[in-house]
């Protein structure tokens, strides 16, 4: 995230594509593909306008890892966050600088229903089968504690986004 409370000159002045995933999440429908084939579609200067009713912190470490800096405003329960490529001269992220390749396939999980330990024997086993290429979006009843370690020792690391009480959505990727 930039280091300012005040919204860069630049993300008003810079082209925008604006998309609005309140409707999506009103009826349900988790909206994280939609949000991945539109930063896909960005011209060069072009910033990502994401209006959300919550903060996508999950988002800020998936898309950090693709090159993409954030400036976040929160009005009235309404989150506005602005999504821009990092090497367009603006000021860096503070995390470790992206070196992986684009993410090419997002791989989508529920284990809502199932009871411990199988949750985490279905990540584990599913990213068995994933590259560096790829992500875990889980959906999952609780935030899965014992399965940072676990990620850990392979390689992979996560960020969990609690939506409501037994709901969390887990972002795992390839450490870098």
């Amino acid at each position: 995230m930039m280091n300012t409370t005040t919204k860069p000159d630049f993300i008003n002045s810079a082209p925008k594509l604006e998309l609005d995933v309140r409707p999506s999440l009103a009826s349900g429908v988790d909206p994280f593909s939609l949000i991945m084939k539109n930063i896909d579609t960005l011209k060069d200067g072009e910033i990502l306008h994401l209006i959300n009713t919550f903060e996508p912190l999950p988002l800020y470490n998936v898309l950090g890892k693709r090159g993409f800096n954030h400036f976040t405003e929160n009005v009235d329960g309404i989150f506005n966050v602005y999504f821009f490529k990092s090497d367009a001269g603006f000021e860096a992220p503070s995390q470790e600088s992206p070196t992986i390749s684009k993410i090419e396939t997002v791989v989508e999980i529920d284990v809502r229903e199932l009871t411990p330990p199988e949750p985490m024997m279905v990540i584990l086993e599913k990213l068995r089968d994933m590259d560096e290429k790829s992500i875990l979006l889980v959906h999952h009843h609780r935030e899965p504690m014992m399965l940072y370690e676990k990620l850990d020792e392979i390689g992979w690391e996560a960020v969990t986004n609690k939506i409501n009480e037994n709901y969390y959505k887990v972002v795992i990727t390839r450490k870098l």
